[in-house]
């Protein structure tokens, strides 16, 4: 293996890697949270965003849409789709 193929993949996969597996739980619980507040609140969820502070719009941007993240996301997404359905 050529060596700046793994030293890419120490540089970058490793901690991709590492922060999806410790963010996951994080990730699964605001899931869980959005939806108890939605039911709640008995809004929609276009409705729920809407009526959102500021503050609280752009951390869940942050949240939901930061590239390493999305790993997480989608991980937390079907653990908590199968535990609900």
């Amino acid at each position: 293996m050529d060596s700046v193929f793994l030293f890419i993949i120490i540089l970058f996969i490793v901690p991709w890697i590492i922060s999806t597996i410790i963010m996951t739980p994080f990730q699964y619980r605001y899931i869980k949270k959005m939806e108890e507040v939605k039911i709640e609140r008995n809004l929609t969820q276009g409705r729920m965003y809407e009526e959102m502070p500021v503050h609280e719009e752009i951390l869940h941007m942050n949240l939901q849409s930061n590239l390493l993240f999305i790993p997480a996301n989608i991980i937390a997404g079907m653990i908590y789709k199968y535990r609900h359905r």
